[in-house]
């Protein structure tokens, strides 16, 4: 019965590495499509004692042109820096600065609540602030018994 046991637990270890494996390659196939996305925003994420912080840093755009999505333990940012064609010049030297729309998806650890999320947009810099869920298992519940 041991052996049984034993061998159930090494295949449940089995199949949650395969299931990180393939979220890993998810993830890489997901970063690969944003390629064809004008750019990539570069992202924090801090964690409080009630909430949690994901600074997206988004210079250059306006606060209306900012979409964010919650839910389902995913955070989803996305927006449209503008393309700037001045008809008057007659060639750009050199052009770094990426324009055009991005999209992030950001998978977040734990239970934050979205629904009363916050989102404020400062010198370039968008803030996303979920509070916490407040944990409810493992919590003791009186079970009233009846006759």
């Amino acid at each position: 019965m041991r052996k049984m046991l034993s061998s159930f637990l090494d295949v449940v270890r089995l199949q949650s590495q395969m299931n990180q494996l393939f979220e890993a390659l998810q993830s890489i196939q997901q970063d690969e499509s944003q390629a064809d996305v004008g750019f990539t925003a570069p992202y924090d994420v801090v964690e409080g004692k009630d909430h949690l912080l994901v600074y997206v840093d988004v210079p250059g755009m306006a606060p209306e042109s900012l979409s964010v999505l919650g839910g389902g333990g995913t955070l989803v940012i996305q927006g449209e820096r503008p393309r700037f064609l001045n008809p008057e010049l007659q060639a750009y030297h050199l052009l770094e600065r990426d324009r055009g729309p991005f999209r992030k998806t950001i998978h977040l650890d734990g239970a934050w609540n979205t629904h009363q999320a916050t989102a404020t947009y400062e010198k370039g810099v968008l803030c996303v602030r979920l509070p916490r869920v407040s944990e409810r298992r493992g919590r003791m519940a009186r079970i009233p018994v009846n006759p």
